[in-house]
């Protein structure tokens, strides 16, 4: 039998397995996703620079729960259709094969470690996704969270001494938000007042996870209630992600757009791309965010677009309304230049 895909060595070597998006937001892929994926039959939701990203966690089939599962990071390119690059995913399950065979759960040896992590497609995670992404994993298979989560739970409730906070505990507690009320509303109720490094770690750690309802409209209200252009402003904006196709969220969206800062803009269309899709929300603000993209130097709005682009679920909305006629003349200029200088 001929190995072409991760699940098809993956399952070859009778392991089980989960993946994970590590693109934009921490969130996990169903199996028959991320075969659709593989297989070219649905593109990748999440690329960013022109990549998937996947976490692939796995272990024997027939192994202890407490076991360890094995973990990598992987990284393949995409084409503008959102499409995984086949031959690149080949070249590593090849390189797998010929390195370890099917027994891809043994023990490796030194050189076997070394050879492994030379692979052009495993990279290196940021702390806080991977912190993220351990608190998710954790919480799916009703582990203990880490040592540090109720010191975190302390420190968010009286933060006399967050410089004391670790930062997996963070992520442990924002990964389980939904069973913990009393930390719901202190984050709520103290979100803008936090210090700023505690503030914008919280806001990191929000951005990957669920945010709970009755979280929204009170992050919502500081949103709308925070300077233009402010640190804050860009905190809020990242801790709302998971939730940006919320009728609360599309509508102070429409609101701040015009004043957004580029590091607004960036967050806007990195983490909250939902609220620009017309099959998301009711409310499409997409030519609202075009027109202050238009506003820009032309790097940014090059730069913004090609990003907006490169999602699948957004690229034929934005390609048709860029091509009405109707188009605000700051518009139409910047995505001309754009396209004669691509």
């Amino acid at each position: 039998m001929s190995i072409s895909t991760l699940s098809e060595l993956l399952e070859q070597g009778q392991s089980a397995f989960v993946c994970y998006d590590l693109g934009r937001r921490i969130q996990s892929i169903d199996a028959a996703t991320f075969r659709a994926i593989e297989q070219q039959q649905a593109p990748y939701p999440y690329p960013v620079q022109g990549h998937a990203c996947f976490a692939v966690v796995f272990w024997p089939q027939l192994a202890d729960q407490r076991q360890e599962p094995y973990l990598w990071f992987l990284k393949f390119p995409v084409d503008e259709r959102g499409l995984l690059e086949q031959a690149q995913v080949l070249q590593f399950v090849t390189s797998v094969l010929t390195l370890l065979g099917n027994q891809i759960t043994h023990a490796l040896d030194d050189a076997q470690q070394q050879q492994l992590q030379q692979s052009p497609f495993l990279f290196t995670p940021a702390e806080e996704k991977r912190a993220a992404l351990h608190a998710q994993l954790s919480q799916r298979w009703q582990r203990e969270p880490s040592q540090h989560f109720a010191k975190a739970q302390l420190i968010l409730q009286q933060p006399d001494d967050w410089q004391q906070l670790g930062v997996q505990g963070l992520h442990d507690v924002c990964a389980r938000l939904a069973e913990l009320p009393q930390c719901q509303h202190a984050i709520a109720d103290r979100f803008a007042a936090y210090p700023v490094p505690l503030r914008q770690a919280l806001a990191i750690a929000l951005e990957h996870q669920q945010l709970p309802d009755a979280m929204v409209a009170p992050l919502v209200q500081q949103l709308t209630q925070a300077p233009e252009r402010s640190e804050l402003r860009a905190d809020l904006l990242r801790s709302l992600a998971s939730r940006a196709n919320h009728g609360a969220v599309v509508t102070a969206l429409n609101t701040l757009l015009p004043t957004a800062s580029v590091d607004e803009l960036v967050i806007c269309c990195a983490r909250l791309w939902q609220t620009f899709d017309p099959l998301q929300t009711e409310h499409v603000a997409l030519q609202l965010l075009l027109q202050t993209l238009a506003a820009q130097d032309n790097h940014v709005f090059a730069a913004l677009i090609s990003d907006l682009l490169r999602l699948p679920s957004l690229r034929p909305h934005l390609m048709v309304t860029l091509q009405r006629d109707d188009l605000p003349h700051s518009i139409r200029q910047a995505w001309q230049q754009f396209i004669g200088r691509h």
